[in-house]
C-alpha cells in the first residue's frame, strides 16, 4: 500500500480505504471509529491534540495544537512520530529516528480527500496507518477551520468598515 485515503460519500461517517479502495481499513465518526475489528473512542480538542482509546487504554495520541503547531508528536502505542509543516500547507510524518514515512498536503482538495501518501510500500503496522491518517485528516480539518474563521473575521471588520465610511 503506497497510500490511504478516505470515502465520503457517507460525510459524517468516512471511511478509510487503502489507496482508493475498495479495501476498508477503518470506519469512522467524529466520536468512534472501527479499525481492525476494534472500537476506538475518540476525543478531539484542535487546540491541544486528540486522543483515540480502546477499552479506555490509549491507542493514538496527539499532543500538540492540531490548529496551530508546526510540530505534532502522535504516539501510537509504544511507537512515536512528529507531523512537521515543511512549508506552507505541506506536511511530512517522520518516526522516532526522524526519517520520513509519509507526508499529506492542503493542496488540491487535501481537506476532502486528506491522502496520507507513503515512502514507497509502507511496513507499518494497521494501526499506525489508521491513526496517522486519523491525526492527518483531524489537522487539515483544524487547519481549514482556523482559516475560515480568520477570513469570516477580515469580512466582518471590512463591513463594518464600509458602514461606518457610508454613514459618517
Amino acid at each position: 500500500m503506497h497510500y490511504v485515503s478516505w470515502d465520503r460519500t457517507q460525510r459524517d461517517a468516512p471511511k478509510l480505504l487503502a489507496e482508493a479502495g475498495p479495501e476498508v481499513l477503518g470506519e469512522f465518526t467524529h466520536e468512534s471509529a472501527t479499525v481492525g475489528g476494534q472500537q476506538w473512542d475518540l476525543l478531539v480538542a484542535p487546540e491541544s491534540g486528540a486522543v483515540a482509546k480502546c477499552n479506555g487504554e490509549k491507542v493514538v495520541e496527539a499532543t500538540a495544537s492540531l490548529a496551530r503547531a508546526k510540530e505534532i508528536p502522535v504516539h501510537i502505542g509504544e511507537r512515536s512520530y512528529v507531523l512537521v509543516n515543511e512549508w506552507g500547507k505541506n506536511w511530512v510524518v517522520n518516526d522516532a529516528a526522524g526519517e520520513k514515512v509519509a507526508q499529506f498536503t492542503q493542496d488540491h482538495n487535501g481537506v476532502r480527500k486528506a491522502i496520507l501518501e507513503f515512502e514507497g510500500e509502507t511496513t507499518l503496522p494497521a494501526t499506525d496507518v489508521a491513526g496517522l491518517a486519523w491525526v492527518s485528516r483531524e489537522v487539515l480539518e483544524a487547519k481549514k477551520v482556523g482559516i475560515s474563521n480568520a477570513l469570516i473575521g477580515t469580512l466582518l471588520l471590512f463591513s463594518g468598515i464600509i458602514v461606518l465610511v457610508m454613514f459618517l
